[in-house]
């Protein structure tokens, strides 16, 4: 009997996504994610889960780890590491991102490396550990800011008219103005 069957799902959107720090509820300590497919995607996911949870040896109808958003209805997949083991999160290239860099927000668009594992407490059912987050389009924790025309900051100084000044005006001290 297998312990665990490894895949990559396909692309998805992730869901209340805690990759970049470790989330905390009821005294567990993990990072963990949601993930929405499409229609087809779903059919797929679930095809395969059914598949590995025979290979783990798991009973006919063993609870797959689908959850429904209570908000919103939608069935998602819940995938989840321990706190000792952080996910590595990678650009769409492969090429692994700093976690305290990029931050991992709901609606990012990625491909979730995950190992089923078949546990026959509490009933028994599948759990998915992420291995790894492949990100495809990113987005940032926080507001989703879409570029528009207009007003741009630049951090560094420019090269053609060097550090830009404060302009000059004239100084006006109040105790000049006051007549005791």
């Amino acid at each position: 009997m297998t312990k665990y069957v490894k895949a990559t799902l396909p692309r998805g959107t992730l869901v209340y996504p805690k990759l970049n720090e470790v989330d905390e509820f009821k005294g567990k300590r993990r990072f963990i994610t949601r993930i929405k497919f499409n229609d087809d995607d779903h059919r797929k996911v679930d095809a395969w889960l059914k598949k590995a949870a025979k290979e783990l040896g798991a009973p006919d109808g063993v609870k797959l780890p689908w959850k429904k958003d209570k908000k919103t209805g939608e069935i998602c997949l819940e995938a989840k590491s321990g706190e000792d083991k952080p996910p590595m999160l990678t650009d769409a290239k492969g090429k692994e991102v700093p976690r305290a860099k990029v931050k991992v927000g709901g609606g990012t668009t990625a491909k979730v490396d995950v190992s089923a594992n078949y546990y026959d407490g509490f009933g028994g059912g599948i759990n998915l550990y992420i291995n790894f987050v492949q990100i495809i389009e990113l987005k940032k924790k926080g507001f989703d800011i879409k570029a528009e025309e207009g007003f741009s900051y630049e951090d560094e100084e420019d090269e053609d008219q060097g550090p830009a000044e404060a302009p000059k005006s004239p100084s006006h001290d109040l105790d000049d103005d006051i007549p005791f």
